[in-house]
């Protein structure tokens, strides 16, 4: 547990520890960005500027190319090449650039023959833009170039047909000499970018067209932070930010550069030359806050001591205090200030409770000895909330003594009740005797009742079982029959096929007696020669009619079967509607018993049910007669309790307010 001593000496160093962090935070904080707010508006302005000088000087160009392509005599084909050179050659001498050309409409240059159709500033210039291409490598000198390209206007007229182009070629390091001139700070440097992301001028030629940060960040995660600057500065944003280089970490202001394809002007500069002054302020003040703080320290332990020792041996008296120490003497305290005052406080309420603590010894010791008519000997000591304590006490002794009162009351009224109860409690065990034998033959003739419907069900159970095997019985004579009949219906088709074949035979009859016919007159012909075909014929013409006539005999005895055969069908099939009709009958007489038996076996469930109702109502019933001898014999010995608390109540002596 920490003192209070350590408790106001941390919260004094802590609260001048605070205050002193946070002015010296506020200061360090407000001077660092005022110092960056400053570099950001004047690296901002810096790179506002190098974009305006840079336009200026780009326009110029341009104006130059475009009043260049009104000249008359270079859009005139009856002008000689060398005239027009000469005036190209003028305006370059005049206005400082390295060369100046001329490509007619077919791309071609007037001077060199060259082709120069694929270079992007040949088309805009075609199309009607004056236009300077970012830097490239020249098809003249192989060197890297700028292009300032304008149309060639027909007879001069701004705005007629365009019938070639005019460009001049700054010198190569122009876009680098306006950057080199930036200056912000010892270590600062430009440098530009096209819109996409390559580097078009910087203090060195090294890395124009194959530098692109972007590109490299990709690989290179240190170029993160000035890749996202450079992102900002193709969207043609202004801004401020810092990056890390390797050099350290630097400070970048950019602009765009207007009347261009998206190009952008950068200017950085190291932070810690900007910062050097704000970083040795950082210090003072630091070192102002660590003064502060020991002489914090030093008054925090003076002050804390001054307090911390009178509240210390105030505590150690409440201590004994909290230990029933009422005797031992307090701490004396010299002065009007508030610890002094705590210990004149601290003295007047170990006396006070010290006479509050007797007093309620006396009271409470005085209703231990059984007596209640008793008054507090120090009333004027109980003040304040300690009043609610003697209001209490005489609450208690009022209330017990009406407690009392009212046991002794009800002691009486408990005996006489007590006495009552034990009288129905002993009827009601009687009754409950008897009303146990009732039950006891009730639930016998239950039982008999329930054996009874349980043989019933079996019968039942056993008789649908039988009716059961009949009809599956009649099932199967049914299928017998329909067995039958079908033999029936073959053996009728079987006479069918065995008529046509005796018609056939009758036929075969028919046409061997004609065929014997013609022979026996063939034979008669032929005269003594024929006599023994003719004995043929005859005997053939014989066995023909022989043939007839069996096959007529056969046929009718087969006509006489079919009729016998389909009567018997007929027969058959009336069996079998019988059968199934049987069969339907003792289907329907078994769901019957079915029905019976689930009847049964319902109402042998239900009995036995009641069996069980009745078994458990014998039981209550006994157990209710237990009950009432139990309370009889309970109110017995309740009403001798009740005798015994009214005598106890008798020696208390009571309050009589």
């Amino acid at each position: 547990m920490k003192s209070i001593r350590k408790k106001i000496t941390v919260c004094l160093m802590a609260t001048v520890l605070i205050a002193l962090v946070a002015v010296g935070s506020s200061s360090i904080m407000l001077s660092y960005r005022s110092t960056v707010a400053t570099v950001d508006q004047m690296m901002g302005q810096t790179a506002v500027l190098a974009a305006e000088r840079i336009e200026q000087e780009l326009t110029a160009y341009k104006n130059v190319a475009m009043d260049t392509g009104c000249i008359p005599q270079l859009s005139d084909p009856s002008v000689p090449v060398e005239e027009k050179q000469a005036i190209i050659n003028e305006r370059v001498k005049m206005h400082g650039f390295q060369r100046g050309n001329i490509i007619g409409a077919d791309g071609f240059s007037i001077f060199d023959g060259k082709d120069y159709s694929d270079r992007e500033y040949v088309k805009q210039a075609m199309q009607g833009n004056v236009y300077v291409s970012e830097p490239l490598i020249s098809k003249i000198t192989g060197e890297l170039s700028i292009m300032v390209a304008a149309p060639l206007y027909a007879d001069g007229n701004h705005g007629s047909d365009i019938i070639g182009v005019v460009y001049f070629v700054p010198p190569e390091t122009f876009l680098n000499d306006i950057v080199s001139s930036v200056k912000v700070a010892k270590s600062s440097h430009a440098y530009m970018i096209n819109k996409s992301g390559d580097t078009i001028a910087d203090v060195t030629l090294d890395t124009i067209t194959t530098q692109n940060i972007e590109r490299e960040a990709q690989g290179d995660a240190s170029l993160k932070d000035l890749a996202r600057i450079h992102e900002d500065m193709r969207q043609g944003a202004n801004g401020f930010g810092s990056f890390r280089s390797s050099d350290g970490i630097r400070f970048a202001a950019y602009a765009p550069v207007g009347s261009t394809d998206g190009w952008s002007v950068a200017v950085t500069a190291l932070k810690s030359e900007y910062l050097a002054d704000t970083y040795f302020g950082i210090l003072i003040n630091l070192a102002v806050i660590a003064a502060s703080i020991l002489a914090s320290i030093v008054v925090a332990l003076q002050l804390s001591n001054n307090i911390s020792i009178p509240m210390r041996a105030c505590a150690e008296r409440m201590k004994l205090l909290v230990q029933g120490d009422l005797k031992s003497p307090v701490p004396q305290a010299h002065g009007q200030d508030e610890t002094a005052e705590l210990t004149r406080t601290t003295a007047d309420m170990v006396t006070g409770l010290n006479t509050i603590i007797n007093d309620i010894g006396y009271l409470l010791n005085e209703m231990a000895n059984k007596n209640f008519d008793i008054q507090s000997s120090h009333r004027d000591t109980y003040v304040g909330e300690f009043s609610s304590i003697l209001r209490s006490m005489r609450n208690l002794k009022v209330e017990l003594s009406n407690t009392m009162r009212q046991i002794d009351t009800s002691a009486g009224q408990v005996s006489s009740a007590s006495g009552q109860v034990s009288t129905g409690a002993q009827n009601l065990s009687q009754g409950s005797i008897e009303q146990a034998s009732s039950v006891e033959e009730l639930a016998a003739t239950i039982n008999d009742i329930s054996n009874t419907a349980k043989k019933t069900s079996a019968a039942a159970e056993e008789a649908g079982n039988f009716v059961g095997q009949a009809g599956a019985q009649l099932g199967t004579s049914v299928e017998y029959v329909k067995e039958l009949n079908a033999a029936m219906e073959k053996i009728s088709s079987s006479s069918e096929e065995i008529s046509k074949i005796i018609a056939a035979i009758e036929s075969i009859a028919f046409q061997t007696n004609i065929l014997a016919l013609n022979a026996a007159v063939e034979a008669a012909r032929a005269g003594t020669s024929g006599k023994g075909f003719a004995v043929v014929a005859d005997e053939v013409r014989n066995l023909a009619s022989k043939s007839d006539e069996a096959a007529k005999a056969t046929k009718e005895l087969i006509s006489s079967s079919i009729t016998a055969v389909t009567e018997g069908s007929q027969a058959v099939g009336k069996v079998t509607e019988a059968l199934e009709r049987t069969s339907f009958l003792a289907g329907h007489v078994t769901t019957q018993m079915d029905i019976v038996v689930k009847a049964v076996e319902d109402q042998t469930v239900a009995i036995e049910q009641v069996t069980e109702g009745i078994d458990q109502i014998s039981s209550v019933v006994q157990t209710n007669s237990a009950t009432a001898e139990e309370s009889a014999a309970a109110s017995e010995e309740l009403s001798a309790e009740a005798t015994s608390l009214k005598q106890l109540v008798d020696s208390f002596t009571l309050a009589r307010d």
